[in-house]
């Protein structure tokens, strides 16, 4: 007797957007990410080994663009599962020069039957966003007591000028009260659109020459090029003598580098969304292969959220320490976000037959 198939629901990027782009989604995706992260660091989520392919230790992919200096592509598979819960999922996105845009999508298997029950077609904007609450979440931590106030002489520096450069700004906006930004980016053009996009949200941005003028003068700053070199440089006759809070976003695979391992290692407080992951990808990775920092000495991000006393001070003491958070990216972030849109999905009225 024949099987009868049955075939999985596939979901339209308008369809995710639709659902994605309220002010309830980004505030309540900040708070399930937190809860994600509780999980991960006591045990309640199984994530699988990193796949990243196109990026070193493997060779480029083919097509034009593949040999130029420029080349940043890479594709990422990033899976996993909470214990107990109704899917697992398997997270494919892809991005970076000369790619055209981001793509991607994500699959939801259920856990009882192993089936693929639903397709996800987000083009890599669902990671974009669960990647953008991580940021918003590390702020509501660790950023310094001057950026909750919504006048003043607080400052957010922001490290490149692409999309998640963009999307770290929209969810801090949900956490954070500041609104004046220092920039700094590669390429002019980019920075001027950048300007003038952030502006037309409601944030006073102002370019920079060098990374170092953002160190100098932010209180909280995110990282989000694609480096393979230390931009923001520690120099000791230069230190920083005012709180900061330093989010790395954009070292997500080996290789890449925005911070020098020097100033990693100054920080007074280093936390990571993995601890593992940390240790063979990320911000840290060079400090740590230097033997600059010890791996005992990083905090994991589910682990600070139920330590407060590692918290920002925000009762009008001093805490003038630099903080740095590490985000390689973690497979709960996708079953997270997933997990909500699904739901979402779920809820929607379902039209009467007649």
């Amino acid at each position: 007797m024949k099987q009868q198939q049955s075939l999985p629901s596939i979901v339209t990027l308008a369809e995710i957007e639709e659902i994605v782009s309220s002010d309830s989604f980004a505030l309540r995706l900040i708070d399930a990410i937190k809860k994600g992260f509780v999980s991960y660091s006591s045990g309640g989520f199984n994530a699988c080994p990193i796949q990243t392919m196109g990026a070193p230790p493997m060779a480029p992919f083919s097509g034009r663009g593949s040999s130029d200096g420029n080349y940043q592509a890479q594709t990422c598979v990033k899976s996993g599962y909470v214990t107990g819960a109704s899917h697992y999922v398997i997270k494919v996105a892809s991005g970076g020069h000369p790619f055209p845009n981001n793509s991607g999508l994500m699959q939801l298997y259920s856990q009882t039957t192993g089936k693929l029950e639903t397709i996800l077609l987000d083009e890599g904007i669902l990671t974009e966003l669960r990647t953008a609450a991580v940021g918003a979440l590390a702020a509501q931590l660790l950023a310094p007591d001057i950026l909750m106030a919504e006048y003043g002489d607080g400052r957010i520096g922001v490290l490149g000028t692409g999309i998640q450069a963009r999307y770290q700004l929209q969810y801090l906006a949900r956490v954070i009260k500041c609104r004046n930004v220092l920039v700094w980016g590669r390429t002019a053009e980019h920075v001027q659109e950048y300007i003038k996009d952030m502006k037309a949200e409601g944030w006073n941005v102002t370019a920079v020459d060098t990374p170092q003028d953002l160190l100098m003068n932010c209180s909280l700053i995110v990282t989000t090029t694609s480096s393979r070199e230390p931009l923001l440089k520690y120099a000791a006759d230069d230190s920083i003598s005012h709180p900061l809070h330093i989010t790395c976003i954009g070292s997500d695979a080996t290789g890449k580098i925005e911070l020098d391992p020097k100033l990693v290692a100054s920080a007074n407080l280093l936390v990571a969304d993995c601890k593992l992951i940390t240790s063979e990808r990320g911000e840290f990775e060079d400090a740590l292969k230097q033997h600059l920092v010890e791996l005992d000495s990083v905090v994991e991000l589910g682990k600070l959220i139920e330590r407060k006393e590692l918290h920002r001070n925000r009762n009008g003491e001093d805490d003038g320490r630099l903080t740095i958070f590490d985000s390689s990216g973690v497979a709960v972030q996708d079953c997270v976000i997933a997990a909500m849109v699904n739901e979402a999905l779920g809820q929607r009225e379902v039209p009467s037959q007649t």
